[in-house]
């Protein structure tokens, strides 16, 4: 994920292509195939996620190490999956990131550093209004927001860490907490690189995806290192309280070959994990599914050469459907699933 060695790449896959994967331990649905829906991007597709009426949002960042002239400034589309159209939300995006339709179907954007708006912002789908719900801690900017949930009672938890940009760290990486009266609180910064945030369907637990890529730029804010000793990738559960506030946190998963970038949930607990090297050059990516013990459940077979950066399952009929965007040459998938996507509706 070192932007400094990522040069963009062209659009090499027709825009329909299906790779078949074998139903993996009863997630997958008998003989369903990863379909791309979409390559209409420009280079990171990221923040892949539902609003209650089926309409996916998909952002699309731009580093300026790539686009160097011209830099749109990331852009947010609106996909709509019966149709297969696409169109641009917004451009400039603030460089969106991680991507949340909350309980009021507003969606929650997670706009990122190098030039971004390094802030967790509200866009309202019905009339576009957009509000800044933080940009700041304690005084201090924060560093580069990754992504973003929501549990139950409409508070809202996300992930600040660096991974691309060159503007000043005054903040360590941290994990935060957005209430519904607008207070923020830092509830740890105990993960080296937090990365994806998912809240478990009985409010019971906060996953958090760790992407402690050696190759990227430290933090001199701080962690200093891993709390937890991993070296690459992987989860931490923390207990989530009814208050919202975390203890016992633990790995749940570990990967020493892959970090863990986006995350999704089904109705059963199970989280679905995108894996990847972050190496346009020589792609490795992976994607798996836990159950709520931490045991593997499945790895769900990949289109090839791909970098699964986000997943995220559909709304209403299209509630089985996984989707999953894709690192350095902007993909949209889908693949049909006997499982049920989670939303706290």
């Amino acid at each position: 994920m070192r932007f400094s060695a990522w040069r963009q790449l062209g659009a090499i896959v027709p825009l329909l292509v299906c790779v078949h994967a074998a139903a993996a331990d009863g997630i997958l649905a008998p003989g369903a195939q990863w379909e791309e829906l979409s390559h209409n991007g420009r280079f990171f597709a990221e923040g892949v996620v539902a609003a209650k009426d089926g309409s996916l949002y998909i952002s699309d960042m731009t580093p300026s190490v790539v686009f160097k002239e011209n830099n749109p400034g990331g852009l947010l589309y609106r996909f709509d999956p019966a149709t297969r159209t696409q169109k641009t939300l917004m451009q400039p995006s603030g460089m969106a990131n991680g991507l949340h339709v909350d309980k009021n179907n507003d969606l929650i954007i997670a706009q990122t550093a190098d030039g971004g708006g390094r802030a967790i912002v509200r866009r309202n789908l019905a009339t576009g209004a957009m509000t800044t719900l933080v940009d700041s801690y304690d005084g201090k900017r924060l560093v580069g927001p990754n992504d973003v949930t929501s549990d139950g009672n409409g508070r809202l938890y996300f992930t600040d860490a660096r991974y691309q940009g060159s503007e000043p760290m005054d903040l360590p990486n941290a994990i935060y907490r957005i209430d519904p009266d607008g207070k923020v609180t830092q509830l740890s910064t105990d993960v080296l690189r937090p990365n994806g945030i998912e809240v478990s369907p009985d409010g019971r637990r906060l996953y958090v995806a760790a992407f402690n890529s050696a190759r990227l730029q430290k933090n001199p804010a701080g962690p200093a290192a891993d709390k937890f000793g991993l070296p690459l990738g992987g989860v931490i559960a923390y207990d989530l309280d009814a208050a919202g506030d975390i203890t016992n946190g633990r790995v749940f998963f570990r990967d020493d070959d892959h970090g863990v970038d986006g995350m999704t949930m089904d109705v059963d607990g199970n989280l679905y994990l995108a894996l990847h090297n972050g190496n346009p050059r020589e792609p490795n990516g992976a994607l798996t599914v836990l159950d709520p013990k931490g045991d593997v459940l499945a790895r769900i077979p990949l289109p090839e050469k791909t970098l699964p950066s986000n997943l995220g399952f559909g709304r209403g009929d299209d509630a089985g459907t996984l989707y999953m965007t894709t690192a350095f040459q902007w993909r949209l998938y889908r693949i049909k699933t006997t499982r049920q996507g989670h939303y706290f509706n």
